[in-house]
């Protein structure tokens, strides 16, 4: 392995003169050795320790994409493509369950909320009701429902009505057209009905079949494209998180976003993912009796989450399991990503220059459950999920290496001609015991580098939780300018110069 060059230290009179100087008088010995000492000094003190400091990179590597809780798409993707039947693939991912026919029941989806005015249309002739009987409105004319003092008023062509009840418009054929987008950014045809309630603002919440409703959850969670087997298996998940979902105390069941799962209207729906929808038509996941919540995700990087370290709770269904198909995502693996220190403690309210994010507490998986921030000015400790959503990780399944040098590049290092300085940082979390470090070094126009031994380290933190960490030191004696920084695997520390005098 090529190294750097290497000085010798600087000759005394003895290694120049050899057996001559014996015969140099006491006075010409002392006055000498006194010369060496104070070179010897300047050499070695030209950067004093105490005015040193460490710079730290972090690098982050992660698995998956998304919370880990319930079934990975890619998995049931991969699962599919290997074989696997839609309730095989359920039963992998929803622990102990068993499977029911339900009736094609109304879902309630909240659209968007907080609005000053609903607008929408229909091709057809359609009516609104409120309390009383209906009114019907011309085909393609424009109803705009506001709310006043007096309750909801509905305007469209010549109809100019004030309802006291919440209004619900419904087609005569075919199906509603909507102007308002919704929450997804989305109009346009949306079947079912669809009711204006007055909760602050207005809210626009879409009354529609169950089964109709499947049909623009699927297309938007996964690709036609997948295996059959796969989109059933997500047909029959949506349909257990709808049902599973209800909330008969409130006036909607289910966002149409991601905040619950995604649905938009006809203009979404194909061929592949209806028959996928009827093939299983009402065929429902279940629990002692009940529809389970069937939360599921993208990806999950190899394992899958027990519910209880995620959002806590007591569903049995819920556990950790192994995902080996989930590989066919592109995010089962994702990084190296680099971070400076800033750009880590910065989101996570540190106080002072972090050091580490270091993971103190797992799942059942490697996802981070409770992890400390180390830094200069304390420990601090932060939940997995905070952790990713601040510094907005595509899960928590998560490693952050952080890799520092001393003396870092504000230093401003230096030595004389001649001289050494010794490089030094940590690694965090520790390597295997005998593991190096790598050092690399620039100059003449190129780099090189040389294994650098590490030492295992053990740092206590607040509340009874240790941090380990590796610890790494090599002397160097530049004859030139040259660049350096250590390396481990896909983790850098930060690049330092040391500039000779």
């Amino acid at each position: 392995m090529p190294r750097e060059p290497m000085q010798t230290p600087h000759p005394t009179s003895t290694d120049r003169r050899g057996a001559s100087a014996s015969r140099a008088s006491g006075r010409r010995s002392k006055l000498a050795f006194a010369g060496a000492l104070a070179l010897l000094f300047l050499l070695t003190s030209a950067a004093p320790a105490s005015a040193l400091s460490t710079q730290y990179t972090f690098t982050i590597n992660g698995h998956g994409w998304g919370h880990g809780v319930g079934m990975s798409q890619w998995g049931a993707y991969g699962y599919a493509k290997h074989g696997w039947a839609y309730k095989d693939i359920l039963k992998h991912y929803y622990t102990g369950i068993s499977f029911s026919t339900v009736a094609d029941s109304t879902v309630r989806v909240n659209l968007r909320s907080g609005l000053s005015a609903v607008k929408l249309t229909c091709p057809h002739e359609y009516t609104v009701q409120g309390t009383g009987a209906a009114s019907t409105i011309p085909a393609n004319t424009v109803a705009t429902t506001t709310w006043t003092s007096s309750g909801y008023r509905v305007v469209a062509g010549s109809l100019r009505k004030t309802f006291i009840g919440a209004p619900t418009f419904a087609p005569s054929a075919g199906a509603l057209s909507l102007i308002t987008t919704t929450d997804l950014g989305d109009n346009g045809a949306y079947r079912g009905t669809v009711r204006v309630v007055h909760s602050g603002g207005l809210m626009m919440i879409n009354d529609v079949p169950l089964e109709s409703y499947l049909r623009g959850v699927v297309p938007h969670e996964v690709s036609p494209s997948w295996p059959i087997e796969a989109l059933k298996t997500q047909a029959c998940a949506a349909r257990a998180f709808a049902l599973g979902s209800r909330q008969p105390s409130k006036s909607w069941d289910v966002y149409c976003d991601v905040r619950d799962q995604a649905y938009v209207g006809v203009g979404i729906e194909d061929a592949h993912t209806d028959a996928a929808v009827r093939g299983t038509a009402g065929v429902c996941p279940m629990y002692n009796g009940k529809p389970i919540v069937a939360t599921y995700f993208s990806c999950s990087g190899g394992q899958t989450e027990d519910v209880k370290y995620v959002w806590g709770g007591n569903y049995p269904y819920l556990k950790g399991v192994d995902d080996p198909y989930d590989s066919y995502a592109s995010l089962h693996d994702w990084g190296p990503m680099r971070r400076s220190p800033a750009q880590v403690g910065g989101p996570l309210g540190a106080a002072g220059t972090v050091r580490a994010v270091y993971t103190v507490k797992h799942g059942t998986s490697p996802r981070i459950v409770k992890a400390a921030i180390i830094g200069s000015g304390g420990t601090k400790y932060i939940d997995g999920g905070s952790l990713r959503i601040k510094l907005g990780l595509n899960s928590t399944w998560v490693v952050f290496t952080s890799m520092g040098i001393s003396p870092a590049a504000r230093d401003g290092a230096s030595i004389a001609s001649g001289g050494s300085i010794t490089l030094s940082g940590r690694i965090y979390p520790a390597l295997a015991a005998g593991t190096e470090v790598t050092l690399h070094f620039y100059y003449d126009g190129r780099w090189r580098s040389r294994a650098v031994a590490t030492t295992r380290k053990t740092e206590s933190l607040p509340g009874g939780y240790t941090a380990h960490y590796s610890q790494y030191a090599e002397p160097v004696s530049p004859i030139s300018a040259t660049k350096y920084y250590f390396s481990s695997g896909t983790a850098k520390s930060p690049v330092t110069t040391v500039r000779v005098k």
